[in-house]
């Protein structure tokens, strides 16, 4: 009884974060949509902002990888998320260079784990990640594969 409410508990969490996900994915296409608009109209009238558009662009980066992490449940998905928002905090913000400095260094850090500390199998989403779409299916393609 407590193993089949943890089950489903677990599937219901899983199924919520597939429901985010599309929403943000969702979300972000509607922004690259206007982005790319409101792009062509200020570039036509004169007032083209590079930092705005670098903005909003870096923004749909950081959705998509956000949208991936979801899915995905890998480390390196983690960490890729955290680098694109690092990388477009450096590259939007005009901060202090202490704050520039703290970003390069977290950026450093970053593909120092990505380089050392992660393995192969971090960036290989779990075999069973299809199989909760269509019931195992995909679990005994993967064996069948193997042998």
């Amino acid at each position: 009884m407590k193993g089949s409410v943890v089950k489903f508990l677990l599937k219901t969490a899983w199924v919520l974060e597939l429901v985010i996900a599309l929403f943000i994915l969702l979300v972000t296409v509607v922004q690259m949509v206007l982005t790319g608009k409101d792009s062509l109209n200020y570039l036509m009238i004169g007032q083209f902002s590079l930092n705005e558009f670098f903005a909003n662009t870096m923004n749909i980066v950081v959705g998509l990888e956000f949208v991936k992490m979801l899915i995905l449940h890998t480390p390196r998905a983690v960490t890729d998320v955290l680098l694109f928002a690092i990388a477009r905090q450096l590259v939007v913000s005009h901060s202090s260079s202490m704050d520039t400095l703290l970003g390069v260094a977290a950026v450093v850090l970053i593909f120092v784990i990505k380089k050392f500390l992660l393995s192969k199998e971090d960036s290989t989403p779990p075999p069973d990640i299809l199989g909760r779409f269509f019931g195992g299916r995909s679990e005994q393609k993967e064996e069948t594969h193997h042998e």
